[in-house]
């Protein structure tokens, strides 16, 4: 379920590499040659009672091309226009709307700020509480996916005016996708506790603009069907009693209700219930 690889780091090198990455969303190898070092093997005393130190040292550039490589092929990480990322194992899919095609896909560290904006157009009213706090979260934090020993968090996207990867361009090289507009959003965050490691939380949302297009159901079915894939067997999402097109949405879509915190929330001075929804992918 996690995409962390716990214990299966070969050397010192791969961890802290894999945890520079990891921390930082998406990295240039120059980046990682000035500020990944490794144990230098040479001891020095310290002052009385502080015991001994080591010196630690830049890896050699061979070093570090070969663990990049390793930490590719075992599926860790992921070079992206010249960054390296986490790898995420999805597939993209497109959706023909009344205004154009909008293609779903794992999100990169470069929509961060389109989905915090979509985030915050969503939760303006109010009615989504959970999204307004990761919206919160993803602007305080350096990457947009995370995977380490305490929890997992990814990312998938709707975007509009995207151009397909496999478009070839007027240059000798074929062009990198171009970043299209953010206008939908589907959120799988989990811990990585042993009793919990089949649970995950998720948000989604889609622009108020882009509603009522097929956008958010096709969000949601790809979700779950990645989540389904990465082995979580229970998917939960929390909203207030106020966000009926919420509910009636997760509903529709084969979600049950299991129970409600009352008087959860405080919106507009009101105290409103916390309905707690579930499905079973």
């Amino acid at each position: 379920m996690s995409m962390y690889p716990t214990d299966s780091f070969e050397d010192d090198i791969q961890r802290r590499v894999y945890e520079y990455v990891e921390r930082n969303g998406a990295v240039t190898p120059a980046e990682l040659a000035r500020s990944i070092e490794i144990d230098g093997g040479r001891a020095h005393s310290k002052p009385a009672r502080s015991g001994t130190y080591t010196d630690t040292i830049a890896p050699e550039p061979n070093e570090l091309r070969s663990c990049l490589e390793a930490l590719q092929a075992d599926g860790y990480l992921a070079e992206v226009d010249g960054k390296y990322r986490l790898a995420l194992d999805a597939t993209t899919t497109d959706v023909d709307c009344e205004d154009g095609v909008v293609t779903i896909r794992s999100a990169r560290e470069e929509d961060r700020e389109g989905v915090v904006e979509t985030m915050r157009t969503v939760a303006d009213d109010g009615a989504y509480v959970v999204a307004e706090n990761v919206a919160t979260e993803l602007e305080r934090e350096s990457a947009l996916v995370r995977a380490n020993e305490e929890r997992s968090r990814v990312f998938f996207v709707a975007v509009r005016g995207e151009r397909p990867a496999d478009e070839e361009s007027t240059a000798s090289e074929p062009a990198a996708p171009d970043d299209g507009d953010v206008v939908g959003w589907l959120h799988v965050d989990a811990p990585e506790h042993p009793s919990l490691r089949h649970t995950a939380e998720v948000t989604v949302g889609v622009d108020p603009a882009a509603r009522r297009q097929g956008i958010g159901s096709e969000l949601l079915e790809y979700g779950l069907e990645w989540a389904a894939e990465a082995g979580y067997r229970k998917l939960y999402q929390n909203v207030p009693a106020t966000n009926e097109a919420a509910i009636e949405f997760l509903e529709e879509n084969g979600w049950d209700r299991e129970g409600e915190h009352e008087g959860q929330y405080c919106l507009d001075g009101e105290f409103v219930d916390e309905i707690m929804l579930a499905t079973w992918p």
